[in-house]
């Protein structure tokens, strides 16, 4: 395995394992909010409000890593 291939490995574990530990407390938390805080009990809202909320997290935390590599290089 060349030294291009264990960076690419490397970069996508990053981003697996960080959206793992991240989202599963994070869609508790989102569900907790939207369920027994806010009341929301229509699915499609629950689904909207997640998917919106996951997706800014996301941007963040690929935002991070990518970045964090680029400092590395």
């Amino acid at each position: 395995m060349g030294r291009k291939v264990r960076e690419i490995h490397a970069r996508t574990a990053s981003v697996v394992f960080s959206g793992l530990i991240i989202n599963y407390p994070l869609s508790i938390g989102i569900l907790y909010l939207l369920l027994d805080v806010m009341g929301v009990s229509d699915s499609f809202w629950i689904a909207t409000y997640s998917t919106m909320f996951m997706t800014v997290f996301a941007y963040i935390c690929v935002y991070i890593v990518n970045r964090f590599f680029a400092n590395k290089d």
